[in-house]
């Protein structure tokens, strides 16, 4: 005596409430072990795009656009005008950071923005911005431009080294050719040795 798919499928029901377990992975389980009549077998869906038309998938794939959650088109899916409300909305990075770092640097005014931490996934700790301020503190002591600060770091001249010179520019700011000029000159000291 064969039993129909809907007294089956009953069956199943009651057996996943009673012993609490999924109905639709038991389906599933059954359908892969060939156990389930045809009636039962779970539609193959064709299309599983979470967009509703070619354009919306290739504008969200040109803008990097993920379908999060369901859109206003039929059976939730993504049109082209959510796939455009998305585009408007600015991305919102969190910034992994503590807060007594985060108080700190508000503090001292020292910008964040791009700055990776030594903490999990990056996390910005109160270690770090005391580190960077303490770097700021060094470069502002120094009286160097950026350029020039570059170069020195590049041809190996120590912070310690750089605190002996005096630029040429405004209130003896180190500039680039200071730098350059005190490299030639390290070189040829060092030829005449």
């Amino acid at each position: 005596m064969a039993t129909s798919a809907q007294t089956l499928s009953t069956i199943i029901d009651v057996l996943s409430k009673k012993y609490k377990f999924d109905y639709d992975k038991a389906i599933a389980l059954l359908a892969r072990e060939e156990l389930l009549p045809k009636k039962m077998l779970p539609k193959e869906s064709k299309d599983d795009s979470p967009w509703a038309s070619k354009k919306a998938e290739e504008l969200a794939s040109t803008h990097g656009i993920v379908a999060q959650g369901p859109g206003s088109g039929k059976n939730g899916k993504w049109t082209l005008s959510d796939v455009e409300k998305a585009m408007e909305k600015p991305a919102k990075n969190k910034m992994l950071v503590s807060p007594n770092a985060l108080n700190l640097a508000n503090q001292r005014q020292l910008s964040l923005v791009g700055k990776v931490g030594s903490g999990k996934d990056g996390r910005i700790l109160l270690k770090d911005v005391e580190a960077w301020i303490d770097e700021e503190d060094d470069e502002e002591d120094l009286n160097i431009s950026p350029r020039a600060l570059q170069e020195a770091h590049d041809a190996g001249i120590k912070d310690e080294d750089l605190a002996t010179l005096h630029g040429s520019g405004k209130d003896g700011r180190i500039l680039l050719e200071d730098i350059k000029k005190y490299i030639t000159e390290s070189e040829k000291s060092d030829d005449e040795d």
